[in-house]
């Protein structure tokens, strides 16, 4: 049986709101909590949009990197908006930008609220393509 890894920090990413793993990985799948566009300083979420598809991207990239991972190595997502009309376009821009060629299987779903009043959470498996950092 392989051994299950768990983080609960990453260097970078604002620290989990709830009691739970940042990312688990197992037999060298990662899976990745929901991930929203908190500002590392005040753990809130970004002013803007297009910030806080940003911050998702950063946030994602350093957990993978964590995890001896990269964005080239996301297999699936799911993500959650509070605006389906709304804010599918601008999630649309940012899977293009983030992934390229390599794009992810992808679930959008819109749900009533998320955690602080944010409209955009995504959560990602990825494959590990080198050993973990430390």
């Amino acid at each position: 049986m392989t051994d299950i890894l768990r983080s609960f920090e990453v260097a970078g990413v604002p620290p989990a709101t709830g009691p739970w793993a940042r990312a688990v990985e197992w037999n060298g799948l990662i899976f990745l909590s929901g991930l929203r566009g908190l500002e590392l300083e005040t753990g809130a979420p970004a002013a803007t949009l297009e910030r806080r598809l940003e911050l998702i991207h950063t946030h994602l990239a350093l957990t993978l990197e964590q995890h001896g991972s990269d964005l080239a190595s996301v297999i699936a997502s799911r993500a959650y908006v509070t605006d389906m009309a709304g804010l599918r376009p601008a999630v649309n821009g940012f899977y293009e930008r983030a992934f390229g060629p390599n794009l992810p299987t992808r679930t959008i779903l819109e749900v009533s609220g998320l955690n602080q009043d944010d409209d955009v959470e995504i959560e990602f498996v990825a494959v590990r393509r080198r050993p973990a950092a430390p």
